[in-house]
């Protein structure tokens, strides 16, 4: 391990400050009638306190997804310590939990953190940024998660639940107006159809205006067009079965962003057609449109010797397609279109121990089957053609007849077996165990045909293979309960991501080589502490940890020169992570609480050589993604107003990114050949406000609030990228916007 500073040692720290200014309030001596509700989590397939579990979570509960504005997976990011989630396309959203993460478009190359809804795993990139509908909670679980949730959680996991049907008749109508012409209308229905049968259905759809202009078609881009529902069956009489049937969906046909061009198409000099934040000049709008549909069938039986039997079966379908400007240009240079569908079915059988005895475990058995299709398309133009031909005296460098085509499918297959349980040793101590053994198998059958560019550099060939990836992922802690309120505990866990096969727009000389590349894995260890205080009118949680992974898989562009590029997938030797994760939540009256969390992270390549074409040695350099420190502060103060019958609502939170690279290269900037710099390779650290004003109904019949994002108007960056042909791109984050918004209940 290399002697490098612990994360964030020599900068201040924001936590202690705000630690230390809230102790400065003397707490009453009195004790407060409120205290902090008792949070329970599903996080090991079993009801448990979280302060019990030996793993590091946030919870985020109902309450907060709405007070806080949280609309889609991807912001529920700016609350989580450590937790970074990409913006701009859904085609490709990386989430990257303690440095580590997955930034791919490729059909065979899968995520580090698997995001999964009621326990039923969600898929690939495109499935992942979904509209929180219902929720009933959010479940961030950070550090591998291998011998639960099993392959691609090598990072951690993050559990969407929802709000299950009830036995009262009941209901909610909300609607929102903001900025940019924001929309959005959201209904539920709860409806007992009889004793034992109950059902409910969630809808949410939500527009917003784009706020980036081209400035050749003249549309505004990165806007939001799409719709989400959910419906739920379930049956309970009481007895020993229990079942719930669950259906969800939505769609999305919006004009995206694939970022702001800040040089030309080739990288080699500024862009001159829109020079301005929020501008871009293209001849084609980028455009995604999305379809994903799941159904889920959850069955339990409570066995007579008070064991429970579960089976989660479940079948999922996400289609997705984008296309693009891909030379960022008002010139009909390049076009790219790319259609990825998904098509998964899982079956669980879970056997869960009685809760009373000293020795509880979850026994499993998981089945896996997906495929994967993929067509996608790289048109030239006669434009470009007669301009290459102009500026390299050589014809046929494109050919606007023939495009470059990529097209397959990756059929894959896999089960595994698991055990997770305790053992309580005394009073204090618990041992926590868990094994599970994982088989996969991908088949795949793909073709490229590059022929028709040979500018690109892009090969020609066809791939028809299998691999078989097998693993035991172990984890094994020790819990001490310090008293009935706190816990310490040490972990160690294991976990595996499955190898795959590179199959995007590939040099020959990779195909020459060969596409797949192997598994990589992880060995993970925390220490962490757990607890409450001052008559639970004060929660906090500490970890502290350190994981260390073996052939990891890097994602890249590599640069073939004169416009020429290779996407390459390949096993890098060792990354090293480690750090802290804090959290504390204090009731501070009955009226006022506050909450921070901080995130201080060290994530490099601790061994990389011969990282590229000309053998570059990128160890020591940090991972793409991975900010040294994560922070976030937030207060909701309620003044009862009683001769309306409602409560006056005020909250604010403060978020804090570092700074962070992009690129293994660790570039901050690049020279352009005509001398100029743009900023590439690197992220800027950047502070953000919200703020929310609003009243709520004694009899929670009714709320109404005003919000505001960005209080401060903060322009910031959240990521730079590089294109096809070498084009260098800004992504920038939301202006200011504001809003209001309505919600009747009955």
């Amino acid at each position: 391990m290399h002697a490098r500073p612990f994360p964030g040692a020599n900068r201040p720290n924001v936590l202690a400050a705000a630690v230390a200014t809230a102790i400065a309030v003397q707490l009453s001596p009195t004790a407060l009638a409120a205290e902090l509700e008792e949070i329970t989590v599903t996080a090991q397939k079993r009801t448990e306190r979280i302060t019990e579990v030996p793993i590091a979570i946030t919870n985020v509960g109902a309450e907060a997804i709405k007070q806080t504005g949280v609309r889609q997976v991807r912001e529920v990011a700016q609350f989580v310590p450590n937790l970074n989630i990409s913006s701009g396309t859904d085609f490709t959203t990386t989430v990257t939990m303690r440095g580590v993460g997955s930034d791919s478009r490729n059909i065979g190359f899968d995520t580090r953190v698997g995001v999964y809804l009621d326990g039923v795993y969600l898929g690939q990139s495109p499935a992942i940024n979904q509209d929180l509908v219902d929720l009933e909670r959010i479940e961030v679980l950070r550090g591998p998660q291998g011998t639960l949730f099993g392959k691609n959680t090598v990072a951690g996991a993050i559990n969407l639940i929802s709000q299950k049907p009830s036995d009262e008749f009941s209901g909610s109508v909300g609607v929102e107006y903001g900025s940019m012409n924001s929309r959005q209308l959201s209904a539920t229905l709860n409806a007992p159809l009889s004793k034992s049968l109950f059902s409910k259905i969630s809808v949410n759809r939500q527009q917003r205006d784009g706020y980036i202009r081209n400035l050749t078609t003249g549309n505004l881009l990165n806007e939001q067009d799409g719709s989400a529902y959910r419906a739920q069956l379930m049956y309970d009489a009481g007895g020993a079965f229990n079942a719930i049937l669950a259906v969800d969906g939505m769609e999305s046909d919006r004009l995206s962003t694939t970022g702001e061009a800040v040089t030309n198409p080739f990288g080699t000099g500024p862009d001159t057609g829109a020079p301005e934040m929020h501008q871009v000049a293209m001849n084609v709008d980028p455009r995604e449109e999305r379809e994903i549909r799941g159904a889920a069938l959850t069955m339990e039986w409570n066995l007579p010797s008070d064991f429970t039997l579960r089976s989660i079966t479940s079948s999922r379908d996400t289609e997705m397609t984008y296309n693009n400007d891909t030379d960022y240009s008002p010139y009909p240079l390049v076009e790219i279109t790319y259609t990825d569908s998904y098509a998964q079915q899982t079956q669980e059988f879970q056997l869960v121990s009685p809760g009373a005895d000293d020795f509880n475990y979850v026994a499993g058995l998981y089945l896996y089957q997906q495929e994967g299709d993929s067509y996608r398309e790289v048109t030239s133009s006669k434009f470009f053609e007669d301009l290459l031909q102009a500026q390299y005296g050589a014809p046929g460098l494109v050919n606007p007849d023939s495009p470059v085509v990529s097209a397959g499918i990756v059929d894959t297959s896999s089960i595994a077996a698991y055990i997770n349980g305790s053992y309580q040793l005394t009073d204090a101590w618990k041992l926590g165990f868990g094994l599970r053994y994982s088989e996969e198998q991908k088949e795949v059958d793909w073709a490229i045909d590059g022929s028709g560019a040979p500018l690109f550099g892009t090969a020609t060939g066809t791939v028809r293979d299998d691999r078989t990836d097998s693993h035991l992922s172990p984890t094994v802690s020790i819990n001490y309960a310090l008293s009935e309120e706190a816990n310490v505990y040490g972990k160690y866990s294991g976990g595996f991501k499955s190898g795959g096969y590179n199959l995007d727009f590939v040099a020959a000389g990779d195909l020459v080589a060969g596409t797949d590349f192997d598994k990589e894995t992880v060995d993970a260890f925390e220490i962490g502490l757990k607890g409450t205080a001052f008559s639970r009118q004060f929660s906090y949680s500490l970890a502290l940890f350190q994981s260390n992974y073996d052939d990891y898989q890097v994602n890249q562009f590599v640069d073939l020169g004169q416009g020429a590029t290779s996407i390459s997938i390949r096993n890098a030797a060792e990354v090293e992570t480690r750090g802290l994760e804090a959290e504390i939540t204090w009731l501070a009256s009955d009226n006022l609480t506050i909450n921070a969390s901080m995130g201080l992270l060290d994530a490099e390549f601790a061994s990389y050589p011969n990282a590229d074409a000309n053998g570059s040695d990128l160890s020591g350099n940090q991972l793409p993604n991975a900010p040294e420190t994560s922070f976030n502060l937030g207060g909701q103060y309620y003044l009862p107003i009683n001769s309306i019958g409602a409560d006056l609502l005020l909250r604010l939170d403060y978020i804090f990114r570092d700074s962070f690279y992009n690129t293994a290269e660790n570039e901050s900037k690049r020279t352009l050949a005509n001398g100029d710099t743009v900023q590439f390779g690197q992220v800027d650290a950047y502070h953000l406000v919200n703020a929310r004003i609003g009243l709520e109904s004694h009899a929670d019949s009714w709320n109404a609030a005003l919000f505001v994002h960005n209080l401060t108007d903060e322009e910031y960056m959240v990521n730079t990228s590089r294109d096809f042909l070498g084009t260098l791109r800004h992504f920038y984050g939301l202006e200011r916007t504001a809003g209001i918004e309505l919600e009747y209940r009955f």
